[in-house]
């Protein structure tokens, strides 16, 4: 047997079978042999940010967690965004919905390139994170126990015996809720990000002097192009990998921000209101961002749509991507910025 089909074969056994993925995947990743074996594990499993937000490591996990942060994610700098609300309005005859737009500033900031997939989250499962009670909050506890895969496993709701389904470890993970979305973040070391950040990283916006901020609707552009993002248009009807489509990224290389599942984002979904205008909503909604590979109307696949789905669902088109705030990480060991590395 060679070396190849033995590795292989090996990350197969950890990862249902779906070796080839997987492997593809990891032997792109930068070299950590100079690590040591704490943080070089801690780097391997993307959970570089644990190393670059404590200060209790040395220099060489430091580099090597750089090299890797700047691999998996990319760089937004700081900058403006238009957040447009539905505002429920009382036109004495009635209530009407009115487009309500909000200029907020946004730090920079780190995001993943893609998605959250499978084998990424089959770490988080592996780990024990659904018995990590520090991941999750205390009033949600009891319903940590009610987050399990098909065969009644803790897991995300289409996975079985504690695996994702054959063939889809670079897909992005679906059917989990919006606690186990933060919970994964959290034990990464990063964060889901802000609704602002997430625009800011798909539009690009561009502002010049004495104009107003212009953003762009889609990662690649102010037209639409169904081909360069997993809609309905495409006929796939399901999840692609997370590499797919990439003449739809950001310049800087943020793949799929647009299509193939929605992503949840780290706020409350809620109309605004006029005046004594109250809205009562039957359960707890969080905010999602990006379209899914299901998503009909075009008007939804731009970065200014915003949406919500209860924070307990787990649906099949429901997915995230985590960030990290720039003044969080330690800085990189050599003079050079983290900025002027990009």
């Amino acid at each position: 047997m060679s070396l190849t089909d033995f590795f292989q074969s090996t990350i197969g056994r950890w990862t249902g079978g779906n070796a080839n993925a997987v492997v593809s995947r990891d032997l792109q990743f930068p070299d950590t042999s100079d690590a040591p074996p704490d943080s070089r594990r801690l780097i391997r499993d993307r959970r570089y940010c644990q190393v670059l937000t404590n200060t209790e490591f040395d220099e060489m996990s430091i580099r090597c967690a750089w090299n890797a942060l700047q691999h998996e994610m990319a760089y937004v700098p700081a900058g403006c965004v238009q957040l447009h609300h539905d505002t429920v309005q009382d036109e004495g005859y009635g209530y009407e919905f009115a487009d309500y737009c909000e200029q907020t500033n946004v730090e920079s900031f780190y995001i993943d390139r893609d998605c959250i997939t499978n084998s990424d989250y089959q770490r988080f499962v592996q780990a024990g994170g659904y018995d990590q009670a520090k991941l999750w909050p205390p009033e949600i506890l009891s319903m940590v126990l009610q987050f399990t895969d098909s065969s009644g496993r803790p897991g995300p709701r289409f996975w079985s015996g504690g695996e994702p389904p054959q063939g889809k470890a670079d897909h992005p993970v679906v059917g989990i809720c919006w606690y186990e979305a933060a919970a994964f973040a959290s034990w990464a070391g990063k964060r889901l990000p802000s609704p602002a950040e997430w625009q800011q990283a798909g539009t690009w916006p561009i502002s010049a002097e004495g104009k107003p901020t212009q953003e762009q609707r889609y990662p690649w552009g102010n037209a639409f192009d169904p081909h360069k993002a997993n809609l309905w248009q495409n006929d796939h009807s399901e999840t692609i990998p997370v590499d797919e489509l990439q003449e739809g990224n950001t310049p800087n290389g943020i793949r799929q921000l647009i299509g193939n599942v929605w992503e949840w984002v780290d706020a409350q979904f809620c109309p605004c209101n006029d005046g004594d205008v109250n809205i009562l909503l039957e359960q707890l909604m969080a905010e999602v961002r990006g379209a899914a590979f299901d998503t009909y109307f075009a008007s939804q696949a731009t970065c200014q749509f915003r949406s919500g789905n209860p924070v307990f669902h787990r649906g099949s088109n429901l997915g995230f991507r985590c960030c990290v705030s720039t003044d969080s990480l330690t800085p990189r060991p050599e003079t050079l910025s983290s900025e002027e590395s990009e």
